[in-house]
C-alpha cells in the first residue's frame, strides 16, 4: 500500500519535474519502471531523454564479465547481477573481444575450428542483440571499432572493420550498409591484444611500426615505434597520437581505456615486475593530444592484473578514478594450505600507496577452469535502442 501511494504521488507531479527526477535515476531502475505507467514509458523511450540521461551519467560505470553467465558488477555498491548468456554469443569460448560505446557492446565471436566469425551489437541492459551481416565473410584477422560522427542522432552509429594493410570498410547502422575506404594507406600494425577503446565517438588502439636504422659498416638494425592509433568517424580517416608514453609493445600488460569521459588512460604493468604500475592520462580529445603521468604505484603487494594460465590470459576489468585510484575486477591465483591453487575473482582498489581494499566475489576450485580470457569489460548502462 505504501509503495502504491509513493507511485501515485510521483505520477501526480508535473512532467518536467518527473523528467528531472528520472535524469538522476540509474538506467536499471528506469527500465524496471517502464511498465508501471504509460506516461513514464513514453518519456523513457524518448530519444532526446535517453541521450540526455546518458550525458548526465557518464561515470556510472559497471563491470561486465562473461563466464557461465553474464555478470554485471556495480563497483561502488559491490552488488552483482547475473543473467543468461545470449544465444548469439554462445559458447562463451568463442568470444574474442568486445568494444563499448554508449552502453552498446560490439561483440566479436569466432569458432577457431571452422574459423567462422560473427559480429553482433548488444545492449546488456535491455538484453537486445542483433547480428551484423558482413559484406564479405568476417575473418579472425579482422579488427573492429564502433563510433559516430558529429551528429550521432542524425547519422547514427558506425562500425569500422579492417585488417592490417589489407582492407578497410565502414558499416552504417542506420542503413545496414557497408562502404569500402579505398584511400586508406598504412604502414603500421595494431597490437592484437588491444581491443581498442571508443571515446567521444572515435576509436583508439595501441599500435606500432617497424623500421630499419643504418648502423656502421652498412649494417641495419630493426627498430620499433609504438604509438596510439585513432580513427575519426566524422572524417572517416585514421590518425596517430604521436606524443604518448613510452611502452614496450611486446609486453602483455599495457591497457588502454577511457578516462573522465573525454580522455584516454594508459596503464603499464611490467609482467616481470608486477610491483610497479604507472598510469598516464591524455589531454582532452581529439585535438593536440598529449600525455602526462597521472600517478605511479610501487608496492610489493600489487596483484598481476593479467595472469597467464594454460596458454590463456584473463583480461582485467578496470577503470581509473579521478582520485588517483585504480578500481579493478580481475582474477588471481590464491595459494592455500596443501598446495591448492584456486582461481579467485577479486575486486581491488589501488591507490598510490598500494592495495587499499580487496573483496573476493567468486572462487573456482576446478583445475579445468578456463577463466574469462577476453571477456571482461567496462560499460555504462544505457537505454539506447539497437540502431
Amino acid at each position: 500500500m505504501a509503495s502504491s501511494q509513493r507511485s501515485w504521488s510521483l505520477s501526480s507531479l508535473p512532467l518536467d519535474l518527473i523528467e528531472e527526477i528520472f535524469h538522476r535515476t540509474p538506467a536499471e531502475s528506469l527500465l524496471r519502471s517502464k511498465p508501471t505507467c504509460k506516461k513514464w514509458r513514453h518519456l523513457i523511450d524518448n530519444k532526446r531523454f535517453i541521450y540526455e540521461h546518458l550525458r548526465r551519467f557518464p561515470e556510472q560505470r559497471r563491470f561486465l564479465r562473461i563466464d557461465e553467465t553474464v555478470q554485471i558488477m556495480d563497483p561502488v555498491r559491490r552488488t552483482r547481477s547475473e543473467t543468461p548468456i545470449p544465444y548469439e554469443l554462445q559458447p562463451v569460448d568463442n568470444i574474442t573481444a568486445m568494444v563499448h560505446c554508449d552502453g552498446l557492446m560490439l561483440c566479436m565471436c569466432s569458432d577457431m575450428a571452422s574459423r567462422f566469425v560473427t559480429l553482433s551489437l548488444w545492449n546488456p541492459l535491455t538484453r537486445h542483440i542483433a547480428l551484423i551481416q558482413p559484406s564479405t565473410r568476417f575473418t579472425t584477422s579482422d579488427h573492429y571499432g564502433i563510433g559516430y560522427g558529429i551528429n550521432k542522432y542524425r547519422d547514427g552509429y558506425k562500425i569500422l572493420r579492417f585488417s592490417d594493410r589489407r582492407y578497410f570498410e565502414i558499416y552504417y547502422c542506420g542503413t545496414s550498409s557497408w562502404r569500402t575506404l579505398d584511400d586508406a594507406e598504412v604502414d603500421w600494425s595494431v597490437d592484437f591484444r588491444c581491443q581498442g577503446v571508443s571515446v567521444m565517438g572515435n576509436m583508439y588502439w595501441l599500435a606500432h611500426r617497424f623500421f630499419h636504422e643504418e648502423e656502421e659498416e652498412d649494417e641495419e638494425e630493426e627498430e620499433v615505434e609504438s604509438f596510439i592509433l585513432g580513427f575519426d568517424f566524422t572524417a572517416e580517416t585514421f590518425m596517430e597520437v604521436w606524443f604518448c608514453p613510452p611502452y614496450n609493445y611486446d609486453d602483455e600488460n599495457n591497457y588502454l581505456s577511457c578516462f573522465d569521459g573525454d580522455r584516454l588512460s594508459l596503464l603499464l604493468q611490467d609482467k616481470e615486475v608486477p610491483s610497479v604500475i604507472e598510469v598516464w592520462v591524455s589531454s582532452k580529445l581529439p585535438d593536440d593530444v598529449s600525455f602526462t603521468k597521472y600517478f605511479r604505484v610501487v608496492s610489493p603487494g600489487l596483484p598481476w592484473l593479467r595472469i597467464d594460465r594454460s596458454e590463456t590470459a584473463s583480461h582485467p576489468v578496470y577503470y581509473i578514478a579521478k582520485s588517483k585510484r585504480i578500481v579493478a575486477w580481475c582474477e588471481n591465483v590464491v595459494v592455500l594450505e596443501g598446495g591448492r591453487l584456486p582461481v579467485c575473482t577479486i575486486l581491488y582498489e589501488i591507490d598510490e600507496g598500494g592495495v587499499v581494499a580487496q573483496h573476493e566475489t567468486e572462487r573456482h576450485e576446478d583445475n579445468d577452469y578456463i577463466g574469462t580470457f577476453l571477456c571482461g569489460y567496462v560499460y555504462v548502462p544505457s537505454l539506447i535502442p539497437l540502431p
